[in-house]
């Protein structure tokens, strides 16, 4: 029994010896730096001026006034759903129903010209959403 002990004694003391050497650390993977994100993965389009990090209401299926305006805001997100602010590009899929006022940047506003649907593409490095079924009535 003791020769068992002893050498119980032994394995775990040489397990954690190694277990702490320098080669080990250098083997073994970085901890994640959760300050940092990872490339965008998607675009997120709300309703209104959204804080980064923050959800608000869906731009989708929303409805405008003819002369009526309304603020978008968009933000990414990492494919860990960490925030990323991003600078996108809008374009609308039809001019003479919608005018985007700006047409860059991260809060832009849009105005209903005349009755009918139209669609907002929003695109930033490669990756786009779009927002569809804009009603202006």
């Amino acid at each position: 029994m003791k020769k068992y002990i002893n050498f119980l004694f032994i394995s775990l003391f040489c397990l954690m010896w190694f277990s702490c050497s320098e080669n080990l650390r250098k083997i073994s993977p970085p901890i994640e730096d959760v300050l940092h994100h990872g490339p965008l993965s998607k675009i997120f389009v709300y309703k209104g001026n959204v804080a980064l990090g923050q959800s608000g209401a869906n731009a989708e299926g929303m409805t405008l006034n003819i002369g009526g305006t309304a603020v978008l805001s968009a933000q990414g997100r990492d494919i860990n759903n960490r925030p990323i602010k991003i600078e996108p590009k809008w374009t609308t899929s039809k001019p003479e129903i919608i005018k985007i006022t700006s047409e860059e940047g991260d809060i832009v506003s849009i105005q209903g010209l005349r009755e009918g649907t139209a669609e907002i593409v929003v695109e930033f490095q490669g990756v786009k959403s779009t927002v569809e079924y804009i009603f202006v009535k």
